[in-house]
């Protein structure tokens, strides 16, 4: 059996947060719906914690997010963004350090995701594919890998990936088109959820669909959108959006 933990992220109420993992067996999905019982607000080291102690407690063999990993690098084809935002169509814009995002009040977010998986690849040796990277002392922390890979995701080109209508935001999602939404998905992907899933929970399951995939070695079923991940200037930049292939 193979496992993600897969989080769809916000930084503001813990319950915004939605934090489902993924079990792949032969007879398909099993999606664990886990609640972020912690208290308010959010702080990204506090978070970035207690998903690690959660994947650790699970034997998880990755971590996946739907939210930026690092800032744009200078001199890429996409003027305002990173290429695997323009890629995936995404409509927050991750542009130079410190503050160079779109819309302006997606900086806070920003901040805080970029902030959570440095604080995975610095501290707990994850790794980014594409990367190479895995903190020395981390060599060999589970069985024969490196380490555990940590992901960013996109749902919404997920969904569009599966050939599924992406769910609305969540303002303008009813309980029929959330209940309408999962039973499409459930008639995709074998998916066996454990109870119904918020509008966040359901993100986060499509979320952790193609790091499930790239974790089984299926590498065809994933799409890396973006250019590899590197440093400079003491952090993350570019890097791979991850999303079902078209033959997933």
């Amino acid at each position: 059996m193979t496992r993600v933990l897969s989080v769809d992220l916000a930084y503001k109420r813990h319950r915004d947060i939605g934090v489902v993992l993924l079990d792949a067996s032969d007879a398909g999905i099993d999606a664990t719906i886990v609640d972020a019982s912690l208290a308010d607000p959010p702080h990204a080291h506090t978070l970035a914690d207690w998903l690690h102690a959660l994947a650790a407690r699970h034997h998880v063999a990755g971590i996946a997010i739907d939210g930026p990993l690092g800032w744009k690098a200078p001199g890429t084809d996409a003027p305002h963004c990173r290429v695997s935002e323009k890629a995936v169509r995404a409509p927050g814009k991750t542009g130079l350090p410190p503050d160079g995002v779109k819309p302006r009040g997606y900086l806070a977010f920003t901040e805080f995701s970029i902030s959570l998986f440095e604080r995975f690849t610095s501290r707990y040796g994850y790794a980014l594919p594409g990367s190479g990277h895995a903190a020395p002392e981390k060599q060999g922390a589970i069985g024969d890998r490196a380490a555990r890979f940590v992901t960013e995701t996109f749902p919404t080109a997920a969904w569009r990936s599966l050939g599924l209508v992406p769910v609305p935001g969540k303002g303008r999602t009813t309980p029929d088109a959330l209940r309408d939404a999962t039973a499409r998905l459930m008639a995709r992907v074998p998916i066996r959820l454990d109870r119904t899933p918020t509008h966040d929970q359901l993100q986060a399951v499509v979320g952790g669909l193609a790091p499930l995939a790239w974790a089984q070695g299926d590498i065809e079923r994933v799409t890396l959108a973006g250019l590899p991940p590197h440093r400079l200037d003491g952090c993350w930049r570019e890097g791979y959006i991850m999303i079902p292939s078209l033959r997933y």
